[in-house]
């Protein structure tokens, strides 16, 4: 890495750093302050509290780092402007689209961090950390990890379940149907207690019956203490997808609902794919912020700090507005669904390389 590269990427990445030590800890000191009456009467232990906001940060970083990234941007482009770095590079020949590269480079970054958070660790987290006020609000009641009378069609594939435990996905008195392609039951599984081990299903004191294809038992149920279900391809992911809301729902578990789901009404339909399409745009407003940021950044050391602030800050909240208007507007199916979670990006994408062709 030249040392050119190295020198801007620190001018970024410090401010970036304090901007999410300080987003982070005014989100933390806000939800304090809103719920500590619910802490103390539900007597919650330090590190109670310490789990609930660990589960409530990953969703919260991806709302706050594309702000981080934008409010590090000016910062760091204005002082380079304002103490004439940026002319001096340009005059030692270096272009600038060889200078805003390591800004656009942490962009892309951020906007992959942003991506694998928001789809693998955001949704579980969050629903966690609601589960869990839940269970402090209920006295501590267990019953509140528990998921009743769970039922799941997959393919070939019907399960039904008394109990299933969100902690460990571990299921009590569990049925399950495997059918032939004509819908008949080919094998019926009935087991006390399912768990999740090693990634795959372990049947405990499991009764097996197999059916001929016209219904009739094919032969004595067979016993068995415990059994590898190794061809199955249900995770408690599959499960989870079925319990939680929408919300705290991943796009691939959004996609893998609607696929299983085929008789869902047009508008719940409409409303989960603007909700899938969301999740997976969100995250590129890091690459967006950083692609307005670095043009207004340059311009900010000139014109004044404030300048440059309001009219990044102006750009960000309509994208935002954007996204917002968007999303309800496929959820009506006035639009696409594709359209209710790409808008913004597509439209802040386009025009993005102007600003940067600006600062030639």
């Amino acid at each position: 890495m030249k040392i050119l590269t190295k020198y801007l990427l620190k001018s970024l990445l410090a401010p970036l750093f304090y901007c999410l030590i300080g987003f982070t800890l005014i989100f933390i000191i806000s939800d304090l302050f809103d719920n500590f009456t619910d802490f103390f009467e539900n007597s919650m232990r330090p590190l109670e509290v310490l789990y609930y906001y660990s589960q409530m940060l990953p969703p919260v970083t991806v709302l706050i780092l594309p702000a981080c990234l934008l409010l590090a941007m000016l910062h760091s482009l204005s002082r380079l402007t304002r103490h004439s770095e940026i002319i001096a590079m340009r005059a030692g020949g270096v272009s600038i689209y060889r200078i805003v590269m390591p800004f656009i480079g942490v962009g892309i970054a951020a906007t992959l961090i942003a991506a694998f958070i928001n789809e693998k660790i955001a949704p579980n987290a969050g629903w966690r950390a609601e589960k869990f006020i839940k269970y402090q609000k209920a006295g501590r009641d267990e019953k509140i990890f528990f998921s009743s009378n769970l039922a799941l069609k997959d393919r070939n594939h019907v399960w039904m379940a008394q109990k299933f435990d969100t902690r460990d996905y571990s299921m009590y008195n569990v049925e399950l149907i495997e059918q032939r392609p004509d819908g008949s039951d080919a094998v019926k599984y009935h087991a006390e207690k399912a768990l999740w081990l090693d990634g795959r299903w372990w049947f405990m004191d499991l009764t097996v019956q197999a059916y001929k294809e016209n219904g009739d038992l094919n032969g004595p149920p067979e016993i068995i203490l415990q059994k590898e279900m190794r061809d199955l391809r249900e995770t408690p992911e599959t499960f989870m997808a079925e319990i939680k809301e929408p919300q705290y729902l991943s796009a691939s578990e959004m996609r893998h609902y609607l696929r299983a789901k085929k008789d869902v009404s047009s508008n719940t339909r409409a409303r989960l794919l603007v909700d899938m399409h969301s999740r997976l745009a969100t995250p590129f407003a890091c690459l967006i912020v950083t692609l307005i940021g670095v043009p207004i950044g340059a311009h900010t050391g000139r014109r004044g700090a404030f300048a440059g602030i309001l009219v990044a800050m102006s750009l960000f909240f309509g994208f935002y507005i954007l996204q917002l208007t968007a999303q309800a507007l496929g959820k009506q199916e006035i639009i696409s669904a594709f359209l209710g979670g790409w808008l913004p990006v597509i439209v802040f994408g386009a025009a993005s390389p102007l600003f940067i062709h600006r600062m030639r």
